[in-house]
């Protein structure tokens, strides 16, 4: 949802190292460096920063006052002109290193804001938590794995266990409209959840807004924190084939909704769904071989 910049707060961080103002600069200026922790895909001649796949984003150098501030802009490529860029800002202040007093170092100050959108800038900060962490490592010089490496990684999303899906089904309790429908969307998943443990991969963004089950990277379904069920029907292309109408018909006649198969995705009140009958239904894709 899109609201005023000054409603939605800044991503902020802090750290003390013991350094020098001129590596910290390097660091945050240098392509090569950038590429440490940054991002895997930093490209400054043509100002692209890659985080994540298939999402380009442009950081365009405003202010550089050499060792002291750098300032970028950051918006998606993606985004429609009139959405406005979000400003990046590090402030390097020298705490005495460079004059010799132990135990002091530099205080680097990061400050990311000017968002109108608040799942976008939660998405970025959860970036921003572990993409700090590689920074402070680099400036230490301690060996570390960058962010984009993580084994449980997928995109934007991460492999988890189904106890931590407890906070996602809590989170849906949590919503202030439609209480009464909420609680039974959010009964309703955790029993197709309990259900489906152990035949695929759970996966769920860092801030808690979305999950999805996948069966060999294939995404069976996923769940919003609204309470709705997502189906990308295309997605079950490479499981089903041409039996993908049928299954979904199946759906149709068993859960009593109307979908769209043409559609690029399908969202379903979770409240309104049979648990039992879904989650059968799951098995049998998951279990079905496609014919060649």
């Amino acid at each position: 949802m899109n609201r005023n910049s000054d409603d939605i707060d800044a991503i902020e961080h802090e750290l003390e190292v013991m350094t020098t103002p001129a590596q910290v600069f390097r660091v945050l200026t240098s392509q090569t460096e950038l590429r440490k922790w940054w991002a895997p895909r930093v490209i400054m001649s043509r100002n692209l920063v890659t985080q994540l796949d298939g999402k380009d984003m442009e950081m365009k150098a405003v202010t550089k006052e050499k060792n002291h501030l750098v300032r970028y802009s950051w918006r998606g490529k993606d985004w429609p002109d009139d959405k406005p860029s979000t400003v990046i800002t590090f402030e390097i202040a020298d705490q005495g290193v460079s004059r010799g007093r132990t135990g002091e170092g530099i205080l680097l100050t990061i400050s990311h804001d000017g968002w109108v959108d608040q799942e976008e800038r939660d998405r970025q900060a959860e970036i921003w938590k572990d993409a700090v962490a590689g920074l402070e490592c680099v400036l230490a010089g301690k060996d570390f794995k960058p962010w984009w490496q993580d084994d449980r990684r997928v995109g934007d999303f991460l492999t988890v266990q189904l106890n931590e899906l407890k906070d996602f089904i809590g989170r849906i309790e949590e919503e202030s409209r439609a209480k009464k429908e909420k609680k039974q969307a959010a009964k309703n998943l955790w029993k197709i959840f309990q259900e489906l443990d152990g035949q695929g991969d759970w996966l769920c963004k860092e801030n808690g807004t979305e999950m999805e089950l996948r069966f060999r990277g294939i995404r069976i379904f996923g769940a919003l924190k609204n309470g709705q069920l997502v189906m990308a029907w295309r997605d079950l292309d490479p499981l089903l084939g041409r039996e993908l109408q049928d299954f979904a018909d199946r759906f149709t006649v068993e859960q009593d909704m109307d979908i769209h198969v043409g559609r690029n995705y399908d969202r379903l009140p979770g409240a309104e769904i049979n648990p039992d009958l879904f989650s059968r239904w799951c098995k049998d894709v998951m279990a079905h071989k496609a014919e060649p």
